[in-house]
């Protein structure tokens, strides 16, 4: 027997590692640079509020990109049912010699 096909994530878990990586170079960024902890404090809140308003916007970009998909699809199918009867006419009409 055949081994069953496996998912295999390489571009999502490359696009993953670089975001983890991006976000602990950051942190230490902020952390370990000469600042005052008051300003420290102050620019983790704002990298805070960032992501968080970040974060919201997703929700709305997953919609509209899931609608645009299916309507890419509905489109594509419609073409295609038009190509297939027009295939089927030409095949069923007789053929003059």
């Amino acid at each position: 027997m055949n081994e069953p096909d496996r998912f295999e994530p390489g571009g999502v878990m490359l696009f993953l590692t670089f975001i983890g990586g991006a976000l602990v170079g950051g942190a230490a960024a902020v952390l370990l640079a000469p600042r005052s902890r008051a300003e420290t404090r102050r620019r983790i809140v704002n990298a805070v509020d960032e992501a968080r308003d970040l974060a919201s916007l997703v929700p709305n970009v997953i919609r509209e990109a899931a609608s645009a998909a299916q309507a890419a699809f509905a489109k594509a199918l419609e073409e295609s049912a038009e190509e297939a009867a027009v295939e089927s006419a030409r095949r069923s009409s007789p053929v003059s010699r």
